[in-house]
């Protein structure tokens, strides 16, 4: 099973009008970028994550706010694709403890 992944420690957001993504994050690591999360519009046909070499994890609008609450209340996290089929995610690096409100 061939793999990527990619830690990142900050982003940048980019949130569309007019354009075929409606919102674009990339993730870096030490300031370099490492990787991408692009939101389409609900209903809209998804195309599949990919690797530019980096990867390139897609959800639909409706995941955004999903997404920003794990940007921003865990940390340390990773980009992960599975080159094979093509599954994609934004994880967490360590285990979690329960109950737990990082940034509170």
């Amino acid at each position: 099973m061939a793999t990527i992944q990619a830690d990142f420690d900050s982003y940048m957001l980019w949130y569309y009008s007019g354009h075929p993504y409606e919102a674009l994050i990339y993730v870096y690591k030490a300031g370099k970028y490492v990787g991408r999360i692009v939101f389409f519009k609900d209903g809209a046909a998804i195309p599949a994550n990919a690797s530019y070499p980096e990867p390139s994890i897609h959800y639909p609008l409706s995941r955004f706010n999903d997404v920003m609450m794990i940007l921003r209340e865990e940390k340390p996290l990773y980009l992960f694709l599975n080159l094979d089929n093509k599954i994609g995610m934004v994880a967490t690096s360590n285990l979690e403890p329960a109950g737990e409100q990082e940034g509170v």
